[in-house]
């Protein structure tokens, strides 16, 4: 049976209780409303969680049933408080949201359920969260961070910078591959901030305390958004949407076999 849409909010109840019955996929963006330095708008993390989403849903629901919902807008950006233009949530909040998405969806049969990250401010968070929910619910609940997910796909497209940092080359490029409206080329050059983690001879420090992004860069971005082009933006979506499609569709990325038709 084909699918009328890939997108949970343009289904009928009775459709979302026949594809819970065929033991759908369902994929939740989870993302963030947060500063992007001066030429990204702050929905950036949340457009791009939905757009990939989106690509990597049309290719697997050739294969297997497959739901995406709207985004949580949302997440933890304290560290990007002192910029404006921020709306974080607390753990407590931002847990109690992700249970009662997921408690919904579990009580209606959905068993396979992906929070799809794109916020690197809510890796940690959803960690404990998938933790807590898998134990409570009894559910393959995974969460999963595009560009980690990718990396060895992504990684090897970027020219000036080692991996997917935050307002740079690639979010950049992403945003105009998908709403280069909203990207203001004129402050590129503005926003360029090295990130440290680029230098050959950096290494993790093993340990962990809380900064002000104010404190690591002046622009509010990390990266270099002058090398981003549509054309990368593109080539780093399709590559995250086929290493997402291809791991949902697998039976080891659940832990348990999916229910084929």
């Amino acid at each position: 049976m084909k699918q009328r849409s890939q997108r949970f909010a343009e289904l009928t109840a009775r459709e979302l209780r026949e594809l819970a019955r065929r033991d759908a996929i369902v994929v939740v963006p989870v993302g963030a409303m947060e500063q992007h330095g001066p030429h990204l708008p702050v929905g950036t993390d949340m457009f791009l969680g939905r757009e990939v989403a989106r690509l990597a849903a049309q290719r697997v629901v050739e294969h297997h049933p497959v739901l995406v919902t709207e985004p949580v807008w949302t997440g933890l950006s304290e560290h990007h408080m002192a910029f404006g233009g921020t709306v974080t949530l607390d753990f407590r909040a931002f847990e109690a949201l992700l249970r009662g998405i997921v408690g919904s969806l579990h009580r209606h049969g959905f068993r396979h359920l992906c929070l799809l990250n794109s916020h690197g401010g809510n890796i940690a968070a959803l960690q404990v969260v998938t933790e807590r929910l898998s134990l409570d619910f009894g559910i393959p609940l995974v969460t999963a961070t595009y560009w980690h997910l990718a990396a060895d796909l992504l990684d090897p497209l970027l020219e000036r910078q080692r991996s997917i940092h935050h307002g740079c080359e690639a979010e950049t490029s992403m945003m105009l591959a998908t709403r280069a409206d909203l990207v203001d080329l004129g402050r590129l050059e503005e926003a360029a901030c090295p990130d440290p983690r680029d230098d050959p001879a950096w290494r993790p420090e093993g340990a962990y305390r809380f900064r002000s992004f104010a404190d690591r860069t002046p622009s509010g971005a990390l990266g270099d958004p002058t090398a981003a082009s549509a054309e990368k933006g593109e080539r780093l979506l399709e590559r995250a949407a086929e290493r997402l499609a291809e791991r949902l569709l697998a039976d080891d990325f659940w832990g348990e076999p999916l229910r084929r038709e």
